[in-house]
């Protein structure tokens, strides 16, 4: 069960996802992506997910990219999220029940205005998870007012202090950095809490209300990690091993982190990458 912590406010929010992937033989892999950038003129947001990670030969992390992404074009919010909504239902139905727990955490500005959108088939925001999930996800889209911290998956790791601690850090209008930074350090601490479920490395990305954004990764990868990010549709992350390729560059590479600009006439994601072989010490610094 991954951790995903969200805070959100008027003026700010920020979203974190471990990738630590957990099997019937424990730990499986420590680089699995479990966050999508999305991007487009209109608006922009961030995806995450909690839950199912894979079964027999479905993959939560590549079906994710898959249904995410389509020819150019525009989408809404709401589009996204009943494209969430209905895929995920279908694939979730073959999975027994016992193991069906699965929740995807959207956040968006629209119009400046900040909204989290909720699709799972236990979690509730401010309600208690269901003992036995539904075979269907259902959507709850929450209007921002105050800053708040919603934390999904393995969330009794997260103890109220922390939540607190975040929300106070929100409401002082701190620098993204400075949010991203203490949201990453909030996982990595309450990691120990969740049965080896979670890993300590993750990615934090923040959100403007222009649609202005960045991502970070914490902590050093075990493996390539190219992860996909979509701009109107399309996965950016795909052009970038020809990149590295043309260029010469040493491989496998990982993700250090991602900027995009203001929503507006056209759209721009880049990208740094780093070799494996040139990372130092334990990569949150």
């Amino acid at each position: 069960m991954t951790l995903n912590i969200t805070v959100a406010s008027r003026w700010l929010m920020a979203q974190s996802s471990d990738f630590r992937l957990t099997g019937p033989g424990g730990t499986a892999s420590e680089t699995s992506q479990k966050q999508v950038v999305l991007q487009y003129m209109r608006w922009s947001g961030l995806v995450c997910y909690t839950g199912v990670a894979g079964f027999d030969t479905h993959n939560t992390a590549a079906w994710l990219g898959e249904a995410l992404t389509h020819g150019p074009g525009h989408r809404t919010p709401q589009e996204v999220a009943d494209r969430l909504v209905e895929g995920g239902s279908d694939w979730l139905r073959a999975v027994p029940p016992g193991m069906r727990h699965h929740t995807f955490t959207m956040i968006t500005y629209e119009d400046a205005k900040p909204y989290v959108y909720v699709i799972s088939n236990f979690e509730r925001p401010n309600e208690t998870p269901l003992a036995t999930p539904a075979d269907r996800l259902i959507c709850t889209r929450v209007r921002v007012r105050h800053p708040r911290c919603l934390v999904t998956g393995w969330a009794p790791a997260v103890h109220e202090d922390q939540r607190e601690a975040l929300v106070d850090l929100l409401a002082a209008v701190p620098e993204p950095s400075r949010l991203r930074e203490e949201v990453a350090k909030t996982s990595w601490e309450s990691s120990s809490r969740a049965e080896e479920t979670v890993g300590q490395s993750c990615v934090v990305a923040h959100l403007c209300p222009d649609g202005s954004g960045e991502a970070q990764v914490f902590g050093n990868m075990e493996e390539e990690f190219l992860p996909t990010m979509i701009t109107n549709g399309h996965n950016v992350a795909s052009l970038v091993p020809a990149v590295i390729a043309d260029a010469g560059l040493s491989s496998p590479r990982r993700l250090v982190g991602a900027t995009w600009q203001a929503n507006g006439a056209a759209t721009a994601m880049v990208g740094a990458y780093r070799a494996l072989s040139e990372q130092v010490g334990d990569g949150w610094s």
